[in-house]
């Protein structure tokens, strides 16, 4: 279905992955792993044909169709039913036409008749007869039946448009799916539900995931850019078989690389002690009985030392001397230690919270303690992000009052407001007082680089962008910790990095996951979810 051959792409001669071969045939399934920044999102673009390789080339096969899952809506100011419908390909365009010739034809225009022939033969063609029921269907299917065509997508949740971007690549009927993080923002519903869905799909897969659960259901095969070899590395397996083969390989690299410097000490001992051995013997022995003999064979032995020497470097300058393993340097993070005092930190009385013209909590009492762990759980569009957002100080509640004893810093669940011309120094000074020097220092320890410091933000990955974020929490002074889906855009390395950094936090954490592994990983006491417009305590 889809063919890559010596694909290369390089920004600034920077390359970010050389002489990539893939193939990716019908039932195939593909896992694409790496840290943040090493290029999956743009690999991704250079197959679907939105940016060109800079050599190599990409062949779909004939015929096939293929559907695009990006990590953000394209145009947030477009609406429900019109970024929908657009997976019905043309037939949107050809219904603008039939009604425009319907309102000619009713004012007795008698010459749109045989262009209104034309469409209504266009649109039988496309099987538009079926369409509004297609897209009925696919909209209950995906549970988003329930928003309005004129509701501009920046007024829906997160998990809510990555289902309507899923309702719009089922309509397009594809035969290749390329899904860069499809389970961002996703309920747990709904991500079983793709589960299910990507498991009776007869077409070939290839996803950008960091959710290590669903690659290990979903995918038989990984391709990791590791941000360290230009060529991807290839494992067999889902995730769990990718993490365990990919230690095996490091620790035979390691093991080969030590034998090898091992030897390579012994040979220069041994090539030193004979050359000295050599040098003494030309010294040492001026005259007497078999002197010149002895001197010659000191030089034939010097000789012969040194056509080691050189055999040594050459071997030292081949492809096949081991360079010694590499790893790429891993995300620091660690939560200031001190705690709270045992005291009610956030509190809501009769808080209502609403959306246009549906109630998302209603006169809702909430109360959280210093060293509270908190699962908020819920169905897409149930206002876990509202609800946080309100705790934060970020929006004004429709009703009752929210307080705070200490302060509140909230990670907040997509960051498109964060693309702007600002500097990442200058952003990450705005958010955390300290001096230039300080600052520097600070952003190196999060894989912020001297060559990153006066990059804009609007150039950053969304996995960049999410650990400047997270920097930004760790040097505030708050004890409360707000997460909205803390995993979304996060690199599998970094992953685990913020799990262990979360485990040792002694503050305050309420966190929207529905990542299984981070929740249980990081865990939590008590479990709150949203529905219907109240707040439910569950236990764990």
């Amino acid at each position: 279905m889809l063919k890559a051959v010596s694909l290369s792409k390089s920004y600034d001669t920077e390359p970010l992955f050389a002489d990539l071969d893939l193939i990716v045939g019908a039932g195939d399934r593909v896992g694409l792993v790496g840290p943040n920044g090493v290029g999956k999102s743009t690999l991704l673009r250079v197959l679907t044909g939105a940016e060109p390789p800079s050599s190599g080339t990409v062949e779909l096969a004939p015929g096939s169709r293929l559907g695009y899952f990006a990590q953000q809506v394209p145009d947030p100011g477009a609406t429900v039913g019109e970024f929908v419908a657009a997976g019905l390909g043309e037939l949107p365009a050809v219904a603008g036409q039939l009604r425009t010739l319907e309102r000619r034809l009713a004012d007795g225009d008698h010459t749109a008749l045989e262009a209104y022939g034309r469409a209504q033969d266009r649109w039988a063609a496309l099987d538009g007869w079926r369409a509004q029921a297609r897209l009925t269907d696919v909209r209950q299917r995906l549970d988003v039946a329930h928003l309005a065509d004129d509701t501009p997508l920046h007024r829906v949740s997160g998990g809510e448009q990555a289902r309507l971007t899923l309702a719009r690549l089922l309509l397009d009927a594809p035969d290749l799916l390329v899904l860069d993080e499809p389970t961002n923002h996703l309920d747990a519903g709904g991500i079983a539900w793709l589960g299910d869905w990507l498991a009776a799909f007869p077409g070939g897969v290839l996803v950008v995931s960091h959710d290590r659960a669903f690659l290990d259901r979903t995918v038989q095969r990984v391709v990791e850019l590791d941000g360290i070899h230009e060529q991807p590395q290839t494992y067999a397996g889902g995730y769990t078989d990718y993490r365990a083969e990919k230690v095996r390989r490091w620790q035979r690299l390691l093991l080969d690389y030590e034998a090898q410097q091992k030897d390579l000490r012994r040979w220069l001992a041994d090539i030193d002690r004979t050359k000295q051995q050599a040098r003494g013997v030309e010294e040492s022995v001026r005259s007497g009985l078999g002197a010149d003999q002895q001197r010659r064979y000191a030089k034939k032995v010097a000789r012969k030392a040194k056509a080691r020497e050189r055999r040594l470097r050459r071997q030292l300058d081949s492809i096949r001397w081991l360079a010694q393993p590499r790893t790429r340097p891993t995300l620091s993070l660690a939560f200031p230690a001190d705690a709270l005092a045992d005291t009610e930190v956030l509190r809501a009385r009769e808080l209502t919270l609403r959306v246009g013209d549906r109630t998302l909590l209603d006169t809702v009492d909430l109360s959280v303690r210093a060293g509270d762990r908190i699962l908020l759980t819920g169905a897409n569009g149930a206002g876990k992000t509202t609800l946080l957002r309100a705790l934060a100080g970020q929006r004004a509640p429709d009703g009752g009052r929210v307080e705070a004893a200490t302060e509140v810093a909230l990670l907040p669940q997509t960051h498109d407001e964060l693309r702007t011309d600002v500097t990442v120094l200058d952003h990450f000074r705005s958010r955390v007082p300290v001096y230039a020097d300080d600052a520097e220092r600070l952003l190196d320890g999060y894989l912020f680089g001297p060559d990153q410091w006066s990059a804009r933000l609007r150039t950053l990955s969304a996995g960049e962008l999410r650990r400047l974020l997270l920097a930004e929490l760790v040097n505030s002074p708050a004890r409360v910790l707000l997460l909205d889906e803390p995993t979304n855009y996060l690199d599998l390395d970094s992953l685990e990095v913020v799990e262990a950094a979360l485990r040792e936090f002694r503050g305050t954490v309420l966190m929207v996951s529905h990542d299984t592994w981070f929740a249980e990983a990081v865990g939590f006491d008590r479990r709150w979810r949203v529905a219907d417009g109240w707040l439910a305590t569950e236990a764990v």
